[in-house]
């Protein structure tokens, strides 16, 4: 799962660049959970809720586990993560049978429901 989980990582930076900011790094601290990578898309509009609407595959959540809909996540907000960044944060898991091929299908899926959010965005 972690190879996995670090190839999502890799494609999203490499898809999205300075856009996303990966919400679960945090500076000399060893990562517990082999599965997960919460992330947050910059820009307007971009709220993690929205952005799973548009999706037509991904299913994820938004905040953090312990977070309650409707409010940003306190969890977030106490790691030091922006208020910015905590409402538009996305928590992405793989599975034991999530594959590469997985992976690529979900950037597509993030890149059009992007792309439709910016469109509505300008309209």
């Amino acid at each position: 799962m972690t190879q996995v989980r670090d190839q999502l990582k890799d494609k999203l930076r490499l898809q999205f660049g300075e856009a996303v900011t990966f919400n679960s790094e945090f500076p000399a601290k060893t990562r517990v959970l082999p599965n997960t990578c919460n992330v947050s898309f910059h820009g307007r509009n971009r709220q993690g809720y929205k952005i799973l609407g548009a999706c037509k595959r991904l299913q994820a959540s938004v905040g953090a586990a312990c977070h309650s809909h409707g409010s940003v996540s306190k969890v977030l907000l106490a790691c030091g993560i922006p208020a910015e960044d905590a409402i538009n944060a996305i928590r992405l898991s793989v599975g034991r049978a999530t594959t590469f091929r997985d992976i690529d299908e979900v950037i597509v899926d993030l890149c059009e429901a992007l792309q439709s959010i910016d469109q509505h965005a300008g309209s």
